[in-house]
C-alpha cells in the first residue's frame, strides 16, 4: 500500500478539479495556494464547500489513506485511534487526491511520487475520517457516505489527529 509523507505535519484531501476550478473563478494565481487556506476566508469556504479538507496535527511519518463507502469498512473499531465527523467533500472527476500540505506551498510540486490518488464516484459525501494501525502500518480511513445534495458541514477544524 502507498504512504505518504506528512509535509508540515499535515495533508489535504482535495477534489483537482473543483479546487482548480475554484481558484480560477475566485482569481486566486500563483503556486503557493497554502496561503488562502490559512490568510483568508478562502481556506473557510474551500473546506465547506466539501472541495479540500485539512488533516493537520498528525505526528512527522508515512501514512496511507484508504476510502471505504456507505456501509464498507477498512479499520475496525478496536483499530480507530482517532476519529472526526461532520466533513463534507465533492467530487466531479471520479477522484481523491490526498497530499502533503506542504505541497500547497507551490502546486507544481505535487506529482504522483508524493501524492496518492483513489476512485470515487462523482457527487457529493459526508466524511468520516478515521486515524488508525492496520497490520502494523498507519492509515487513514475516509469514510464516504453518498449524499443526493451538499450535505450539512460541522467538521472541527481543529481536530488533531496525533496517534500511533
Amino acid at each position: 500500500m502507498k504512504k505518504i509523507f506528512s509535509e508540515l505535519k499535515g495533508f489535504v484531501v482535495f477534489s483537482p478539479q473543483l479546487l482548480a476550478k475554484y481558484l480560477e473563478e475566485n482569481h486566486l494565481s500563483g503556486n503557493n495556494i497554502l496561503k488562502y487556506f490559512v490568510e483568508n476566508e478562502h481556506g473557510d469556504k474551500i473546506t465547506k464547500s466539501g472541495i479540500a479538507i485539512p488533516i493537520i496535527g498528525v505526528e512527522e511519518d508515512y501514512y496511507a489513506f484508504r476510502v471505504s463507502v456507505n456501509e464498507e469498512k477498512i479499520l475496525n473499531d478496536d483499530e480507530i485511534e482517532v476519529e472526526s465527523r461532520g466533513w463534507v467533500f465533492q467530487t466531479a472527476d471520479n477522484e481523491v487526491k490526498i497530499v502533503g500540505i506542504g505541497y500547497l506551498k507551490d502546486i507544481t510540486a505535487i506529482n504522483d511520487e508524493n501524492s496518492i490518488t483513489l476512485s470515487l464516484e462523482n457527487g457529493w459525501y459526508s466524511l468520516k475520517i478515521r486515524g488508525g494501525s492496520k497490520n502494523g502500518e498507519r492509515l487513514f480511513e475516509l469514510h464516504m457516505e453518498k449524499q443526493d445534495m451538499h450535505p450539512a458541514f460541522s467538521g472541527d477544524v481543529t481536530t488533531e489527529y496525533y496517534y500511533g
